[in-house]
């Protein structure tokens, strides 16, 4: 029985923790401000707090839901920091791509941004 709590008590440590983290990270990454997120996920600001670094509250599994489809990522990359694969790879896929275009000149640049602009407004 002593071993089933201090495995529950790693468990939510660890939950705890990355979570915290892979938030605080995938905010600052999209630009949004936890006001914003409260907004989309119906979450109070005071709720959100409680789920950054240094916190000891863990979300539930429904508000984790909520928090990772208003970011668009997975519950598997706030809970762990692994991004699973979308339709396209997910970020891994962007960031490689991006990694590609460093040495593109500001022509070639402007050039891939009018497309993605003119995709971006095809899904709008």
């Amino acid at each position: 029985m002593a071993f089933i709590l201090v495995k529950m008590s790693f468990i939510t440590y660890y939950w705890r923790m990355s979570f915290a983290e892979n938030l605080r990270d995938e905010l600052e990454y999209q630009g949004m401000q936890v006001k914003e997120l409260a907004e989309k996920t119906g979450l109070s600001i005071n709720t959100l707090n409680k789920y950054r670094p240094g916190s000891k509250v863990v979300p539930t599994i429904d508000n984790a839901l909520k928090i990772a489809r208003v970011l668009k990522v997975s519950l598997d990359y706030l809970a762990t920091g692994n991004f699973t694969a979308g339709k396209y790879g997910g970020r891994n896929e962007i960031l490689k791509i991006s990694n590609k275009m460093r040495k593109f000149s500001d022509s070639d640049i402007r050039t891939v941004k009018s497309v993605v602009d003119a995709l971006n407004e095809k899904y709008k």
